[in-house]
Protein backbone atom coordinates (compact mmCIF):
# COMPACT_ATOMS: atom_id res chain seq x y z
CA UNK A 1 0.00 0.00 0.00
CA UNK A 2 2.97 2.31 0.52
CA UNK A 3 3.71 2.06 -3.21
CA UNK A 4 0.07 2.85 -4.01
CA UNK A 5 0.13 6.03 -1.90
CA UNK A 6 3.41 7.12 -3.47
CA UNK A 7 1.97 6.79 -6.98
CA UNK A 8 -1.28 8.49 -5.99
CA UNK A 9 0.42 11.48 -4.38
CA UNK A 10 3.00 11.86 -7.15
CA UNK A 11 0.16 12.05 -9.67
CA UNK A 12 -1.32 15.03 -7.79
CA UNK A 13 1.89 17.01 -8.58
CA UNK A 14 1.82 19.11 -5.40
CA UNK A 15 3.65 16.86 -2.95
CA UNK A 16 7.33 16.40 -2.18
CA UNK A 17 7.58 12.81 -1.03
CA UNK A 18 10.08 11.04 1.19
CA UNK A 19 9.93 7.30 1.86
CA UNK A 20 11.56 4.93 4.30
CA UNK A 21 11.46 1.14 4.46
CA UNK A 22 13.65 -1.40 6.24
CA UNK A 23 13.91 -3.04 2.84
CA UNK A 24 14.90 -0.02 0.71
CA UNK A 25 14.74 -2.03 -2.52
CA UNK A 26 10.99 -2.56 -2.01
CA UNK A 27 10.32 1.14 -2.66
CA UNK A 28 11.82 1.15 -6.13
CA UNK A 29 12.85 4.02 -8.36
CA UNK A 30 10.34 6.89 -8.47
CA UNK A 31 10.58 10.35 -9.99
CA UNK A 32 10.50 13.18 -7.41
CA UNK A 33 10.82 10.72 -4.56
CA UNK A 34 13.56 10.88 -1.93
CA UNK A 35 14.43 7.59 -0.28
CA UNK A 36 15.58 8.17 3.30
CA UNK A 37 18.16 5.94 4.95
CA UNK A 38 16.59 6.10 8.41
CA UNK A 39 13.17 6.42 10.02
CA UNK A 40 13.79 9.66 11.92
CA UNK A 41 14.93 11.72 8.93
CA UNK A 42 11.86 10.64 6.99
CA UNK A 43 9.39 11.58 9.72
CA UNK A 44 10.65 14.57 11.70
CA UNK A 45 10.24 17.33 9.09
CA UNK A 46 7.24 15.93 7.21
CA UNK A 47 3.89 17.71 7.08
CA UNK A 48 2.06 14.41 6.56
CA UNK A 49 3.20 10.95 7.71
CA UNK A 50 1.42 7.86 6.32
CA UNK A 51 2.16 4.60 8.11
CA UNK A 52 2.04 1.62 5.75
CA UNK A 53 3.48 -1.08 8.02
CA UNK A 54 2.28 -4.41 9.47
CA UNK A 55 -0.79 -4.20 11.73
CA UNK A 56 0.98 -5.44 14.86
CA UNK A 57 3.61 -2.70 14.90
CA UNK A 58 1.24 0.17 13.98
CA UNK A 59 0.43 1.14 17.63
CA UNK A 60 4.12 1.30 18.51
CA UNK A 61 4.98 3.22 15.32
CA UNK A 62 2.24 5.79 16.00
CA UNK A 63 3.80 6.61 19.36
CA UNK A 64 7.35 6.62 17.94
CA UNK A 65 6.36 8.98 15.11
CA UNK A 66 4.47 11.35 17.38
CA UNK A 67 7.58 11.85 19.54
CA UNK A 68 9.53 13.42 16.67
CA UNK A 69 6.86 14.95 14.42
CA UNK A 70 6.64 18.72 14.17
CA UNK A 71 3.65 20.86 15.32
CA UNK A 72 0.65 21.05 12.95
CA UNK A 73 1.68 17.87 11.14
CA UNK A 74 -0.65 14.98 10.29
CA UNK A 75 -0.25 11.30 11.22
CA UNK A 76 -2.25 8.80 9.14
CA UNK A 77 -2.97 5.19 10.12
CA UNK A 78 -4.30 3.02 7.25
CA UNK A 79 -4.34 -0.36 9.02
CA UNK A 80 -7.10 -2.94 8.49
CA UNK A 81 -7.62 -3.58 12.23
CA UNK A 82 -8.18 -0.58 14.49
CA UNK A 83 -8.66 -1.73 18.09
CA UNK A 84 -5.07 -0.91 19.17
CA UNK A 85 -4.06 1.75 16.65
CA UNK A 86 -7.13 3.80 17.61
CA UNK A 87 -6.00 3.87 21.26
CA UNK A 88 -2.49 4.96 20.23
CA UNK A 89 -3.84 7.79 18.09
CA UNK A 90 -5.86 9.03 21.07
CA UNK A 91 -2.64 9.41 23.08
CA UNK A 92 -0.55 11.46 20.64
CA UNK A 93 0.17 15.13 21.22
CA UNK A 94 -2.64 17.60 20.53
CA UNK A 95 -0.49 19.57 18.09
CA UNK A 96 -0.54 16.56 15.68
CA UNK A 97 -3.71 15.82 13.68
CA UNK A 98 -4.55 12.09 13.94
CA UNK A 99 -6.18 10.48 10.90
CA UNK A 100 -7.61 6.96 11.12
CA UNK A 101 -8.65 5.49 7.76
CA UNK A 102 -8.91 2.10 6.10
CA UNK A 103 -8.65 2.01 2.28
CA UNK A 104 -11.04 -0.71 1.11
CA UNK A 105 -8.90 -1.66 -1.87
CA UNK A 106 -5.52 -3.23 -2.53
CA UNK A 107 -2.29 -2.05 -4.10
CA UNK A 108 -3.49 -3.05 -7.58
CA UNK A 109 -6.42 -0.59 -7.55
CA UNK A 110 -6.60 2.25 -10.06
CA UNK A 111 -7.29 5.65 -8.50
CA UNK A 112 -9.51 6.39 -11.51
CA UNK A 113 -12.19 4.06 -10.18
CA UNK A 114 -14.71 4.87 -7.44
CA UNK A 115 -12.62 3.74 -4.49
CA UNK A 116 -13.93 3.46 -0.94
CA UNK A 117 -12.18 4.64 2.23
CA UNK A 118 -13.50 4.02 5.75
CA UNK A 119 -12.97 6.86 8.22
CA UNK A 120 -12.93 6.60 12.03
CA UNK A 121 -12.90 9.91 13.95
CA UNK A 122 -10.35 10.29 16.76
CA UNK A 123 -10.60 13.71 18.43
CA UNK A 124 -12.10 16.29 16.05
CA UNK A 125 -14.55 14.76 13.58
CA UNK A 126 -15.05 17.84 11.42
CA UNK A 127 -11.37 18.72 11.06
CA UNK A 128 -10.24 15.14 10.49
CA UNK A 129 -12.99 14.41 7.94
CA UNK A 130 -12.22 17.62 6.05
CA UNK A 131 -8.58 16.62 5.76
CA UNK A 132 -9.48 13.17 4.41
CA UNK A 133 -11.92 14.65 1.88
CA UNK A 134 -9.33 17.15 0.68
CA UNK A 135 -6.59 14.54 0.32
CA UNK A 136 -8.83 11.94 -1.33
CA UNK A 137 -11.10 13.95 -3.59
CA UNK A 138 -13.61 11.91 -5.65
CA UNK A 139 -13.25 8.96 -3.26
CA UNK A 140 -16.22 7.47 -1.43
CA UNK A 141 -15.48 8.35 2.23
CA UNK A 142 -17.62 6.39 4.70
CA UNK A 143 -17.61 7.41 8.35
CA UNK A 144 -17.84 4.85 11.17
CA UNK A 145 -18.62 5.54 14.82
CA UNK A 146 -15.53 3.99 16.37
CA UNK A 147 -12.84 1.31 16.14
CA UNK A 148 -15.09 -1.36 17.63
CA UNK A 149 -17.68 -0.94 14.88
CA UNK A 150 -14.90 -1.04 12.28
CA UNK A 151 -13.38 -4.27 13.60
CA UNK A 152 -16.76 -5.99 13.94
CA UNK A 153 -17.49 -5.25 10.27
CA UNK A 154 -13.99 -6.28 9.15
CA UNK A 155 -14.32 -9.61 10.97
CA UNK A 156 -16.84 -10.53 8.25
CA UNK A 157 -15.90 -8.36 5.27
CA UNK A 158 -12.20 -9.25 5.41
CA UNK A 159 -11.70 -11.97 8.04
CA UNK A 160 -14.48 -14.44 7.23
CA UNK A 161 -14.26 -13.74 3.49
CA UNK A 162 -10.51 -14.41 3.41
CA UNK A 163 -10.90 -17.43 5.70
CA UNK A 164 -13.40 -19.13 3.38
CA UNK A 165 -11.35 -18.35 0.27
CA UNK A 166 -8.12 -19.48 1.93
CA UNK A 167 -9.62 -22.91 2.61
CA UNK A 168 -11.07 -23.09 -0.92
CA UNK A 169 -7.64 -22.22 -2.39
CA UNK A 170 -5.97 -24.81 -0.18
CA UNK A 171 -8.29 -27.52 -1.52
CA UNK A 172 -8.06 -26.69 -5.23
CA UNK A 173 -4.31 -26.10 -4.92
CA UNK A 174 -3.89 -29.85 -4.53
CA UNK A 175 -2.53 -31.79 -7.51
CA UNK A 176 -5.79 -33.72 -7.46
CA UNK A 177 -7.67 -30.63 -8.68
CA UNK A 178 -5.03 -28.96 -10.89
CA UNK A 179 -6.95 -29.29 -14.18
CA UNK A 180 -10.45 -28.43 -12.94
CA UNK A 181 -10.52 -24.91 -14.36
CA UNK A 182 -10.20 -26.34 -17.88
CA UNK A 183 -13.58 -28.04 -17.43
CA UNK A 184 -15.24 -25.42 -15.23
CA UNK A 185 -18.05 -22.98 -15.84
CA UNK A 186 -18.44 -19.33 -14.86
CA UNK A 187 -19.04 -19.62 -11.11
CA UNK A 188 -16.00 -21.81 -10.46
CA UNK A 189 -13.85 -19.50 -12.57
CA UNK A 190 -14.99 -16.44 -10.59
CA UNK A 191 -14.38 -18.20 -7.28
CA UNK A 192 -10.86 -19.16 -8.39
CA UNK A 193 -10.09 -15.57 -9.36
CA UNK A 194 -11.23 -14.28 -5.96
CA UNK A 195 -9.33 -16.90 -3.95
CA UNK A 196 -6.16 -16.55 -6.04
CA UNK A 197 -6.21 -12.75 -5.80
CA UNK A 198 -6.46 -12.95 -2.00
CA UNK A 199 -3.27 -15.02 -1.97
CA UNK A 200 -1.48 -11.95 -3.39
CA UNK A 201 -1.93 -10.25 -0.02
CA UNK A 202 1.08 -10.23 2.27
CA UNK A 203 0.97 -13.36 4.51
CA UNK A 204 1.69 -11.06 7.48
CA UNK A 205 -1.50 -9.11 6.70
CA UNK A 206 -3.56 -12.27 6.31
CA UNK A 207 -2.19 -13.56 9.59
CA UNK A 208 -3.22 -10.33 11.34
CA UNK A 209 -6.77 -10.53 9.96
CA UNK A 210 -7.21 -13.88 11.71
CA UNK A 211 -5.08 -13.42 14.82
CA UNK A 212 -5.47 -9.75 15.79
CA UNK A 213 -9.13 -8.94 15.18
CA UNK A 214 -10.91 -9.63 18.51
CA UNK A 215 -14.20 -10.39 16.71
CA UNK A 216 -13.04 -12.92 14.09
CA UNK A 217 -13.24 -16.01 16.31
CA UNK A 218 -17.00 -15.59 16.79
CA UNK A 219 -17.55 -15.39 13.02
CA UNK A 220 -15.40 -18.46 12.33
CA UNK A 221 -17.22 -20.47 15.02
CA UNK A 222 -20.56 -19.52 13.47
CA UNK A 223 -19.24 -20.52 10.02
CA UNK A 224 -18.19 -23.98 11.25
CA UNK A 225 -21.50 -24.44 13.05
CA UNK A 226 -23.33 -23.75 9.77
CA UNK A 227 -20.90 -26.02 7.92
CA UNK A 228 -21.69 -28.93 10.22
CA UNK A 229 -25.44 -28.27 9.92
CA UNK A 230 -25.30 -28.49 6.12
CA UNK A 231 -23.02 -31.52 6.23
CA UNK A 232 -25.57 -33.29 8.42
CA UNK A 233 -28.42 -32.46 6.03
CA UNK A 234 -26.45 -33.80 3.06
CA UNK A 235 -25.22 -36.84 4.97
CA UNK A 236 -28.82 -37.65 5.94
CA UNK A 237 -29.93 -37.12 2.31
CA UNK A 238 -32.67 -34.85 3.59
CA UNK A 239 -33.84 -33.32 0.28
CA UNK A 240 -36.79 -31.53 1.82
CA UNK A 241 -34.74 -29.77 4.51
CA UNK A 242 -32.00 -28.71 2.10
CA UNK A 243 -34.50 -27.22 -0.34
CA UNK A 244 -36.17 -25.37 2.55
CA UNK A 245 -32.78 -23.99 3.62
CA UNK A 246 -31.94 -22.83 0.10
CA UNK A 247 -35.31 -21.10 -0.24
CA UNK A 248 -34.83 -19.43 3.14
CA UNK A 249 -31.37 -18.16 2.17
CA UNK A 250 -32.62 -16.85 -1.16
CA UNK A 251 -35.53 -15.06 0.49
CA UNK A 252 -33.26 -13.49 3.08
CA UNK A 253 -30.69 -12.26 0.53
CA UNK A 254 -33.38 -10.92 -1.81
CA UNK A 255 -34.45 -8.45 0.87
CA UNK A 256 -31.18 -6.57 0.37
CA UNK A 257 -29.83 -7.63 -3.04
CA UNK A 258 -31.13 -8.12 -6.58
CA UNK A 259 -30.09 -11.70 -7.35
CA UNK A 260 -30.85 -11.37 -11.06
CA UNK A 261 -28.62 -8.29 -11.22
CA UNK A 262 -25.81 -10.18 -9.47
CA UNK A 263 -26.15 -13.02 -11.97
CA UNK A 264 -25.91 -10.61 -14.93
CA UNK A 265 -22.93 -8.82 -13.38
CA UNK A 266 -21.06 -12.09 -13.05
CA UNK A 267 -21.41 -12.81 -16.77
CA UNK A 268 -20.42 -9.26 -17.67
CA UNK A 269 -17.26 -9.71 -15.62
CA UNK A 270 -16.55 -13.02 -17.32
CA UNK A 271 -16.98 -11.36 -20.73
CA UNK A 272 -14.50 -8.63 -19.75
CA UNK A 273 -11.98 -11.15 -18.43
CA UNK A 274 -12.15 -13.20 -21.62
Amino acid sequence: MGSWFIEYLLAKNNFYIKAYDKNIESIGEQLNLKIESNFSSCVKDSDIVILCVPVRIIPKMIIECSKIMKPNSVLIDISSIKNKSFQSLLKIQDYILPICIHPMFGRGASNKSNLKILFIPIKDYKREMQFVQDLFQNFNIISLENAIQHDRIMAVVLGLNHYINMIFADIIGSQKYKNLEFYSGSTFKMQCIVSESILNDDPILLNSLFMDNPFIKKEIINFHRKLLDYYQIINDKDDKKLIQQLKRIKSSIEKHHDLNSSYRKMYKLIDVLE
